[in-house]
């Protein structure tokens, strides 16, 4: 009598199940490389329905095992971010993109007035931008990029968005999908000065001056954040400022001065 033959969804299961071995995890980027040749939607799919019969555990965001790891906490520091933040998190969780959580939600304890309420930032990598967007506006958020500067001066609208997104390539200074702290500053100071993200210039200055004065900041890393964001000079002179000399400063701020009435 010949074995039944296995579904597709059951072939799937063995082939994770094998990697699992001994309560191991699996992260979501490993089983998507672990079955490339699988479109990463469906696989996603698959995880979800295993899940929800109970052939898999989803242990924390974007992990998973045979085994249910009660009591396992999240990735760090998902706990700290705001509640449509966590929400956010959640979803993107399961579309197998990089992305990372940034901004405000990545500099919690240096900030001494933390809103109740403000825009999640994203870094999405660029090719799940658009299916990122149009997957957060299904769910009756709005959602701006880069791209909506023109949208972005209408001060009514930009006060009701509920998601700011940004693309990324670099993800290296993200840890469990939530930025660290020099790359969240590097993505806020971004936001500010580009996209009208609704924190002030002096609490931005507040931050930054936390970061430096905690020394909660490594230098080389505030680098390559400027870099992937694409504002290298400002940041250089933002580093190098304190070492300015007197005159210096006080060229540069007549430069600085005469620009504003040009």
């Amino acid at each position: 009598m010949s074995k039944k033959e296995m579904t597709v969804e059951e072939k799937f299961l063995a082939g994770v199940s094998e990697k699992m071995k001994d309560g191991a995890e699996l992260s979501l980027k490993d089983i998507y490389s672990a079955f490339s040749e699988v479109n990463r939607k469906t696989i996603s799919w698959r995880l979800y329905s295993l899940v929800q019969k109970g052939e898999l555990y989803k242990t924390g965001h974007g992990l998973y095992s045979l085994r249910n790891n009660e009591g396992k906490s999240f990735a760090a520091g998902y706990e700290y971010l705001q509640k449509k933040s966590q929400t956010v998190f959640d979803g993107l969780a399961e579309y197998g993109y990089d992305f990372y959580i940034t901004g405000i939600d990545s500099l919690v304890g240096e900030i001494l007035h933390v809103p109740e309420n403000y825009p999640v930032m994203v870094v999405v990598e660029e090719s799940g931008m658009k299916e990122i967007q149009d997957a957060l506006n299904a769910k009756d958020m709005i959602v701006l990029t880069e791209k909506d500067r023109a949208i972005l001066s209408e001060s009514m609208l930009r006060d009701k968005t509920d998601v700011f997104l940004l693309s990324g390539r670099d993800f290296s200074l993200a840890t469990e999908n939530i930025a660290q702290k020099e790359k969240g500053f590097i993505d806020l100071y971004f936001a500010v000065t580009r996209m009208g993200y609704g924190v002030s210039v002096p609490e931005l200055s507040r931050i930054f001056k936390s970061l430096v004065r905690n020394k909660t900041i490594a230098m080389a890393k505030f680098k390559v954040a400027a870099k992937e964001r694409g504002i290298t000079t400002e940041i250089n002179w933002l580093i190098e400022l304190n070492k300015a000399s007197k005159k210096t400063l006080e060229f540069m701020s007549e430069q600085i001065e005469e620009a504003r009435w040009k």
